[in-house]
């Protein structure tokens, strides 16, 4: 294909994605999103077999797969900046993702699976049967995920979590525990300090129950026998499910004396949710206690979705104005170890996310934050501008799969996940 060609296919592309006036464009908008996925999307691959059975099969896959090592070549996974592709098996939609930071990458799928990363592809783990939505671990071996099963009408049905261990990360077997609602996002500081919260994922202006779970190790030998599931599981519901009631979302934190967590709290009236964002801190007495930490420069309702801490005294959160039609990030600073914050909003004209939704967000700090949305939109703030990520192998469609997390260990190892997409970052001097 002629550069001429090319130049004009991807001013189309682009052009069509950026037009926002009236139903027409929107319409026009939503056809070139879906003739996009279909041309990104590429072959369903089969889920692999469990760990163990992959593992003693890949081994003699290795000399079938010689003879084209020179196709593989000649097609690029990595785009020029170093974002690889890697294959989703059977184009699951990935919701969260975490690694150990030794080069072992998890994720969870709203098919149900849990899939490792072993360095070269995604191997499941397990099959949960229910939709997953998060993922976290405090160690290579001793993993949480977590999810539940969507609900039709008025229904709150129970949630999972899953606890994963075991000698090695392929080896990792996993045990259940029910939960009182659907899991939503898991993050904690220790194996016998994790957060969770739980909430009906598709109702966001019901008053449905919704609770933060927070589990302090196994109980001890001689505690209640069952008849309590908080104390046989090690997993409480924690008094800031009454004290702060809202549709929780996201937990993320940095220690044991700074957790956050977004949320929504439904609204008397009308359509417009609005944004609740917690911290957990020292009191002052010795103790640590829950208050609300809400960015001010917004005047319009809000719907925190979800946030990122560099450090206890720097923070960003992500989220709507008003409908939801206005993305936002807001930067968070303290100066005084995080009892207080003075927040910076970022419009949703500078971040380039109007009207398509922002919903990821990790970074190694105030001046290096990266956040995605519904329609990919990688973009890196570097404390002055906002750049646009080159993530797209060639220069004529770019990639619009959904972006729902993110996670790294630095500049040079970013994974993001999402609908038929796990993108990662590597350092392109390498390639």
């Amino acid at each position: 294909m002629s550069s001429v060609i090319r130049g004009y296919l991807r001013a189309a592309a682009l052009a069509s994605c950026c037009v926002t006036i009236a139903v027409a464009c929107a319409e026009a908008d939503m056809t070139l999103g879906s003739v996009l996925d279909t041309l990104d999307a590429g072959p369903s691959v089969p889920l692999p077999e469990e760990d163990a059975a992959s593992a003693e099969g890949s081994a003699d896959a290795g000399s079938d797969a010689a003879p084209d090592a020179d196709a593989d070549q000649a097609t690029p996974t990595c785009s020029t900046e170093g974002w690889c592709h890697t294959t989703v098996p059977d184009a699951q939609t990935l919701r969260d993702v975490w690694g150990d930071g030794a080069g072992t990458v998890w994720t969870v799928s709203e098919q149900g699976n849990i899939l490792r990363w072993d360095g070269t592809a995604w191997v499941q783990s397990h099959a949960a049967g229910v939709p997953l939505y998060a993922i976290w671990g405090s160690s290579p071996t001793d993993l949480w995920a977590g999810g539940g099963t969507r609900t039709t009408g008025t229904q709150v049905l129970p949630g999972v979590l899953l606890h994963g261990t075991g000698s090695s990360p392929a080896t990792i077997e996993w045990s259940v525990v029910t939960a009182p609602v659907t899991i939503r996002s898991i993050w904690g500081t220790s194996a016998t300090d994790v957060w969770a919260v739980a909430s009906v994922t598709h109702r966001v202006n019901r008053v449905d129950r919704s609770v933060v779970l927070h589990y302090g190790g196994p109980p001890e030998a001689g505690d209640p026998d069952g008849s309590d599931a908080g104390a046989a599981t090690g997993w409480e519901i924690d008094p800031v499910s009454t004290d702060f009631p809202a549709h929780f979302e996201k937990v993320w934190g940095t220690s044991a004396d700074d957790v956050w967590i977004a949320g929504r709290v439904p609204p008397p009236s009308g359509s417009n949710a609005t944004g609740q964002v917690l911290h957990r801190v020292a009191d002052g007495d010795g103790a640590l206690a829950w208050r609300k930490e809400q960015p001010q420069t917004v005047v319009t309702a809000r719907a925190d979705l979800n946030g990122i801490s560099f450090t206890k005294s720097a923070a960003a959160v992500v989220g709507f104005h008003g409908d939801s039609s206005s993305p936002y990030l807001h930067t968070g600073v303290s100066d005084d170890n995080g009892a207080t914050f003075t927040w910076t909003l970022r419009t949703a004209a500078e971040t380039g996310f109007a009207n398509n939704a922002l919903s990821a967000v990790w970074g190694t700090g105030p001046n290096d934050i990266w956040v995605a949305g519904q329609r990919g939109r990688l973009r890196q703030w570097d404390g002055i501008r906002w750049r646009v990520a080159a993530v797209a192998l060639d220069d004529v469609m770019p990639v619009q799969n959904a972006v729902h997390a993110m996670w790294g260990t630095g500049a040079n190892d970013i994974w993001a996940v999402g609908a038929d997409i796990a993108l990662h970052k590597v350092d392109p001097s390498g390639m």
